[in-house]
């Protein structure tokens, strides 16, 4: 910004200013305390002005296109698979009985063209997932108070693009969940499509992050972290971890992993001072600085635990978890695992940890409550189905959707109070969305919202 500062050679006169002076004259020293005072004030602001002038419009503009949403924003929101606190949300008023099947508690339900086991993600009253088949792959944004689908963009001629792949029926083509920052959304698809589009749909960057060999096609989702997107890419023979930045793409660090493929997420976690991106993946856990990617621990636990749920981090221990593996503890300081369950385990329903209680869901069937301390077993409960979506604590109490659509609605604590069920009507393998009133859940064939 230029600015120009002019003197003229005949001054106004202000009143204003007669009535000041005269005051000064009437107080002696006041006059030159005043004039000393106002010097000052020309000073800063002269001094601001030369510092705006003084910083290249190209580095405002470059922090203006690096701007994300405020923490506060983020927990009014649910800007990622398991939301913006871990699993809890700050939502009330949410229904204990519902039924998809009579519409009961169902404020709408709207068909999405291609199918997709992404989960939806919430920003500023707009749904936003992913659908895709062997040859489309499409993003849309829909009305969170209609289930109206205000658009949809095509995901298409991406550079280096496989293009079609063989998938397994347990994931299909759109399986992994879509991030925001709050400024940007982020898609990704089982070919290792990746793009970017701002809230209204206007596409800003693209690439492909590589042919996935992974009998599942790609299915990390996606999580941002300040202005970094981060990226789980592993692969039979591709694997790697990576930090993207938001606004253009551009790779700021990318390590290497040799773990086969997975279907996990990164966790970002501040240990110290000093924050770390932590991966789970068959046969090991790892840690990473998030500034540089740079490996700093690794513990292997998860052998044969293809499909790892997402890493919990919480007083010193990080909880990880397999489908064929068990879950274990482990000490980040001393690098040991403080205690296993080879009974009770997640696999792709990542736990809920509060109150230093650990809460999950099993894939055959079972939800569970462990001392996140001690693992001992607390209680378990068998269910009608296997859990695929991760739990939730909302409005005081806890909530476990399984595959076949039943809600489970619990009261936390170290022993079980099953509050009641309610029926979705619908298949489901997706997590909820969890935003003031309403749980917004995908199932096999529409787009729920549940609410008062």
């Amino acid at each position: 910004m230029k600015m120009e500062i002019r003197q003229t050679d005949s001054p106004q006169i202000n009143s204003a200013d007669v009535k000041a002076d005269r005051f000064v004259n009437a107080h002696g020293k006041g006059k030159r305390f005043s004039k000393m005072r106002l010097l000052l004030v020309t000073l800063v602001f002269l001094t601001a002005v030369g510092t705006m002038a003084a910083e290249p419009a190209e580095n405002r503009e470059n922090r203006e296109e690096r701007r994300v949403a405020s923490e506060a924003d983020r927990l009014k929101n649910w800007p990622n698979l398991l939301g913006p606190a871990a699993n809890i949300s700050p939502a009330t008023g949410l229904l204990k009985n519902w039924n998809g099947e009579t519409g009961e508690g169902i404020k709408w339900k709207a068909r999405i063209p291609l199918p997709g086991y992404s989960s939806p993600i919430y920003w500023d009253e707009k749904l936003y997932l992913t659908g895709a088949n062997a040859s489309t792959q499409v993003v849309y944004c829909i009305n969170s108070q209609s289930g109206e689908i205000i658009w949809e963009r095509q995901v298409e001629d991406i550079l280096g693009s496989p293009g079609g792949i063989r998938v397994h029926q347990d994931t299909g083509y759109a399986a992994s969940t879509m991030a925001t920052d709050g400024v940007r959304i982020f898609a990704s698809f089982a070919n290792g499509d990746l793009a970017a589009f701002d809230l209204e749909g206007s596409p800003l960057w693209s690439k492909n992050l590589g042919k996935p060999e992974n009998l599942y096609g790609h299915a990390s989702s996606l999580v941002t972290h300040g202005d970094n997107l981060l990226i789980q890419y592993d692969q039979q023979n591709l694997g790697y971890v990576a930090a993207l930045d938001v606004a253009t793409g551009d790779e700021r660090w990318k390590t290497e992993r040799d773990f086969g493929s997975s279907w996990s997420m990164p966790l970002v976690a501040t240990i110290g001072d000093r924050e770390e991106v932590i991966l789970a993946a068959e046969p090991t856990v790892v840690s990473y600085d998030l500034k540089s990617g740079e490996e700093l621990w690794r513990v292997d636990c998860l052998k044969y635990g293809e499909v790892t749920s997402v890493p919990v981090y919480a007083d010193g221990l990080v909880y990880v978890s397999a489908d064929s593996a068990n879950l274990y503890a482990i000490d980040v300081k001393t690098r040991k695992i403080a205690w296993e369950s080879d009974f009770l385990r997640a696999g792709v329903s990542t736990p809920l940890l509060h109150e230093g209680l650990l809460y999950f869901g099993t894939d055959d069937g079972t939800f569970a409550c462990l001392d996140a301390k001690t693992g001992e077993e607390l209680w378990s409960e068998d269910a009608d189905d296997g859990f695929y979506a991760s739990p939730i604590l909302a409005d005081g109490r806890l909530h476990l959707l399984d595959r076949s659509g039943t809600m489970y609605i619990l009261k936390p604590g170290r022993k079980l109070k099953i509050l009641g069920q309610s029926a979705l009507g619908d298949k489901t393998s997706c997590t909820p969305a969890v935003v003031g009133d309403s749980f917004y859940i995908r199932g096999l064939k529409h787009l729920f919202r549940i609410g008062p």
